[in-house]
């Protein structure tokens, strides 16, 4: 059961990545810069991995990933909004 979940959560992966990848096109973004909103994803994907295994230290390993991609999405989401703001009052 362990190893369908896996390869489940695997093929979403790519299927998101390459959902990225096609609607990041128009924007003409390097391949480096994609990774910043696939980590998260990834990170989530192999927490959530983790917590499926039922070995306990194992679960608590994937709580944390699990966490740290919320508050990686969070901080990413806030320095982006930051960084805006001061690109685009330097702007006016």
């Amino acid at each position: 059961m362990l190893f369908r979940a896996v390869s489940v959560e695997l093929v979403l992966l790519g299927i998101f990545v390459a959902l990225l990848n096609f609607l990041l096109a128009d924007f003409k973004l390097k391949k480096g810069k994609l990774l910043a909103f696939i980590f998260p994803l990834l990170i989530y994907v192999v927490g959530f991995t983790l917590r499926l295994s039922g070995n306990k230290e194992l679960v608590d390993l994937g709580f944390f990933f699990t966490e740290f991609s919320s508050i990686f999405v969070t901080v990413l989401f806030s320095l982006c909004l930051y960084l805006g703001q001061l690109r685009y009052w330097r702007v006016k």
